[in-house]
């Protein structure tokens, strides 16, 4: 009988640890759509490093190729986007949400652009292309400036 007691709480423990799990990931909440976003945020931001890896060591330094990066990381940025668009928002945060994935693809945008003129070598619309960049990350950073995000945030330092 004694056994049978301590399989029982140790169900119940293992009932308890599973919800909280299951709350914590839960998308009806913002912090379990943050746990979800973020890792798709982290992977490509590690997939950006690697694309960025030679121009960071000043390997390859011609416009050329940097251009093709960016839009190669465009790519990958856009992969990201799609997949963070699927991700159910929280109860309330619909709207916020879908004009910060529209920011998302408006960077998308601005890097291919940005790639396509370091290819061109056109210093105005290398400058105007990089404000732009700029411009847009920030913006989507003001959409979700009150969540919990690390790899979410858009910085410049990201696309180096």
């Amino acid at each position: 009988m004694g056994t049978r007691i301590w399989a029982i709480v140790a169900a119940g423990v293992a009932a308890l640890a599973l919800s909280g799990i299951a709350r914590a990931e839960d998308p009806l909440t913002r912090e379990g759509y943050e746990a979800q976003v973020e890792p798709i945020c982290k992977e490509n931001t590690e997939a950006n490093s690697h694309i960025f890896a030679g121009l960071r060591r000043g390997t390859a330094h011609r416009r050329e190729v940097a251009g093709r990066r960016f839009i190669r990381a465009a790519n990958a940025f856009g992969q990201a986007t799609s997949q963070i668009a699927v991700v159910p928002p929280p109860p309330g945060y619909e709207i916020k949400l879908a004009k910060w994935v529209q920011h998302l693809r408006i960077i998308e945008a601005n890097l291919r652009k940005f790639g396509k003129a370091l290819k061109q070598g056109v210093q105005q619309r290398i400058v105007t292309a990089e404000l732009k960049l700029r411009s847009s990350g920030n913006a989507a950073n003001n959409v979700v400036y009150d969540f919990d995000f690390h790899y979410c945030k858009i910085t410049s330092s990201r696309f180096r």
